[in-house]
């Protein structure tokens, strides 16, 4: 007997092994141990032969890993399109669905995160309609793919917890996705309370052997609700009944590695394959959701209110070209100055907001001028003060910053710019009787780090929280009256045509943070753009006018997504010259072809990557647009045939990118 294997790797070959003859029973969707030229790795058997064509050695496989299948005929089926889909091999396609972990080191069984049950909180009008459209469609032969546009503080998420026990109720799983579980705390833990012994929580803090000891749970429906990040989306749930997607415009739902796909594109294909609900949920949603929701694809439901029905805070708008600025630390302006100590006085609390984590994002020579930049990526080196450290936040190069600068030998180092440690150092300065604490990624750490800052500020111990976007999103504390954007403008000028979307949404989703209980919230965003539409779109929390500018913006002649679709090639290598040279031949090679395929085709560039060097390799990249995907699949068989990268150069292939650096 011989077994067909495939393998995490960039190939399109499935190899074929000796089936050990002591081994009785079917290995299909089992892991095992094969030699691959001289190395022996982990592949997955996918079937079974009895023949062979062709007059070669064939080799025994070296060792069984998992004593019951970890994948089925459903997990073949969604590997087979996501290669198709994203350009990458069917073994990286299936790898990328399955958790790692090895049974036999397995000792104990894990068990649902128990907890006590929590009372359903009563939902007001605008909530009812809602949850009885989700439920109709659990209950529906044809359920519905939704995109749920609610408020900031609307009580979405009260909707997810009384849907989803519908679908318990039924004797279905369900499935929930969220940006980051350790920035989600509270989220979480209404989710454990709400469902006693029933529930999953899938995260990077999980040990493989955990997360395999999950995933046979979730497939023999022992668990019933899965809750996780974006490879949560994988979970061999058997009967779902409902996938939920938070806040579905987040980012972090795109991988960044082959096969770079996307959660919610993933939730589409197993909504249509397992005949299950899609809700996606957000008070920013993304422009091509909404668009989606607009031509019918998607129903749109709405929750205009709190749901406190408390009133959104009131945003006032700061211009810095304008404003008087603080002596202390001009970043803060007066005005803001002023309201801080009003709400300190209240005993209020408050939340600022800066997307740079740091001291000084610049550190300059104030003689020769050299600035000091990161020795394997395009970018200056950030200044950290408490370890007296210069660092690349791409690739996390470190080194000590000397007195004297290495070039010139005479001038000493300035620190140019503003992060959130020297905003925190400056508000403790400003208001020396508060209790301020940063959060970023230098003081947080792990999980438990972050909720042991949040559990005091939730319990009145911490008066000024400062951070990046970690405080942006799922954060609900009624004493929080006055939020602070610092610098909003800093997402707005990325060459990026989504800069403006995200801009918008950071700023609507820090803003919601205020006014969540019964006391009146007040917004305030510093910025030296006060006419730009997306700042006064979330000034008037106006998503509706935003989306209409926005999509003004991306129609003809632009076309961009979601008018087209966008694919994204970085040749990416050490050598600066053969990188360009390949980026050039790619693209003359692209734009040949476009010919052959009238006005379905564009080629942008070939240019320098705006992150032109990242982790000592050089990038250069080239955009498709197309109003067809299915083209691309030919596209890139010819491609394939008339092109082979010099040595030492790799091809990134990235279908609907989000990074455009």
């Amino acid at each position: 007997m011989f077994v067909k294997v495939v393998f995490n790797l960039p190939i399109d070959n499935i190899l074929i092994y000796k089936k050990p003859d002591e081994i009785k029973d079917s290995l299909v969707g089992c892991r095992v141990i094969a030699p691959v030229r001289s190395r022996n790795i982990k592949g997955i058997v996918i079937e079974e032969t009895e023949k062979v064509d062709g007059n070669f050695k064939i080799q025994p496989i070296k060792a069984r890993i998992d004593i019951e299948p970890i994948c089925s005929n459903r997990e073949f089926e969604l590997a087979k399109w996501m290669s198709k889909y994203y350009h990458s091999s069917f073994g990286e396609s299936l790898f990328a669905s399955l958790p790692a972990g090895n049974p036999a080191k397995i000792e104990k069984k894990a068990s649902p995160i128990p907890a006590k049950q929590t009372p359903y909180l009563k939902l007001n009008e605008e909530q009812e309609k809602v949850l009885k459209k989700i439920t109709e469609s659990v209950e529906s032969k044809k359920p519905k793919t939704f995109l749920l546009h609610g408020v900031t503080g609307s009580g979405k998420t009260e909707i997810y917890l009384q849907a989803i026990k519908k679908v318990v109720d039924i004797g279905k799983q369900a499935i929930v996705i969220l940006p980051e579980i350790s920035l989600t705390p509270q989220t979480i833990k209404r989710f454990a309370e709400r469902f006693e012994g029933k529930i999953a929580v899938l995260h990077s803090k999980l040990s493989p052997n955990s997360k395999y000891r999950y995933w046979q749970m979730i497939k023999k429906n022992e668990i019933k609700i899965v809750v996780g990040a974006r490879s949560a989306i994988f979970s061999p749930a058997n009967n779902l009944g409902i996938i939920v997607i938070d806040e579905e415009h987040e980012t972090s739902y795109k991988a960044n590695e082959t096969p770079r796909y996307h959660a919610r594109q993933i939730a589409f294909y197993r909504k249509e394959k397992e005949n299950a609900t899609l809700l996606l949920g957000s008070a920013t949603p993304s422009i091509e959701s909404y668009y989606h929701s607009q031509n019918g694809k998607i129903e749109l439901l709405t929750l205009t209110k709190r749901a406190s029905l408390v009133n959104m805070p009131e945003v006032k708008i700061l211009d810095l070209k304008k404003e008087k600025k603080s002596e202390v630390f001009p970043m803060i302006t007066q005005k803001l100055v002023e309201e801080i100590n009003k709400k300190l006085e209240l005993k209020e609390q408050i939340i600022l907001f800066l997307n740079r984590k740091g001291y000084a994002p610049v550190v300059s020579c104030s003689h020769c001028g050299k600035v000091l930049e990161c020795p394997n990526c395009s970018v200056s080196l950030t200044y950290h003060k408490k370890k007296n450290t210069v660092m690349c936040h791409y690739c996390g190069y470190t080194q000590f910053l000397e007195e004297l600068c290495g070039e010139c030998k005479i001038g000493h180092f300035e620190r140019i710019g503003s992060g959130t440690e020297k905003v925190e150092e400056h508000l403790n300065i400003l208001f020396p009787n508060a209790m301020i604490e940063r959060v970023d990624q230098d003081t947080v750490g792990g999980t438990k780090n972050y909720e042991k800052i949040f559990k005091r500020f939730s319990d009145g111990e911490i008066d000024i929280l400062v951070g990046t976007q970690m405080i942006a999103k799922g954060l609900d504390f009624p004493n929080v009256t006055l939020v602070g954007a610092l610098f909003a403008d800093m997402s707005l000028h990325i060459p990026d045509f989504r800069s403006a979307e995200r801009t918008f949404n950071l700023i609507t989703q820090v803003a919601g943070r205020s006014g969540r209980g019964d006391k009146k919230g007040i917004v305030y965003i510093q910025t030296y753009s006060p006419n730009h539409y997306s700042i006064e779109c979330a000034k008037n929390h106006d998503y509706i006018s935003f989306y209409n500018n926005e999509i003004l913006k991306r129609k003809s002649p632009l076309n961009y997504p979601p008018f087209s679709r966008l694919v994204r090639l970085v040749i990416r290598g050490e050598n600066e010259l053969k990188v360009e040279n390949d980026a050039n031949t790619i693209a003359d090679l692209l734009k040949t072809l476009t010919c052959q395929y009238k006005d379905k085709l564009e080629i942008l560039g070939a240019v320098p990557c705006i992150m032109s060097k990242l982790n000592k390799y050089y990038r250069w990249n080239i955009l498709i647009k197309t109003a067809s995907h299915s083209l691309l699949k030919e596209f890139f068989e010819r491609l394939s045939k008339n092109f082979i990268a010099q040595k030492g150069n790799y091809i990134e292939i990235d279908i609907d990118p989000l990074n455009m650096l």
